[in-house]
């Protein structure tokens, strides 16, 4: 089985790094959040793969790439 390295980038001003970790933390764990795109690293480029369950139809990815479950 293949192993990825999974990144989620999200800008955010904040006073410290501890202050901006804990802001991430909360978008990510806000079950009403929209920050569902990934981009998922892989040896043939990079896929950035959106998760959005308010959009119809399959995930959307970048690139030449198709999503199997």
């Amino acid at each position: 089985m293949p192993e990825y390295n999974i990144s989620w980038n999200v800008e955010i001003d904040a006073d410290t790094p501890v202050h901006a970790a804990f802001a991430a933390l909360a978008i990510q764990r806000d079950p009403e959040s929209w920050a569902t795109a990934f981009t998922v690293h892989t040896d043939e480029g990079d896929v950035v793969v959106d998760l959005n369950p308010h959009q119809p139809g399959p995930p959307r990815l970048s690139g030449p790439w198709t999503l199997t479950a």
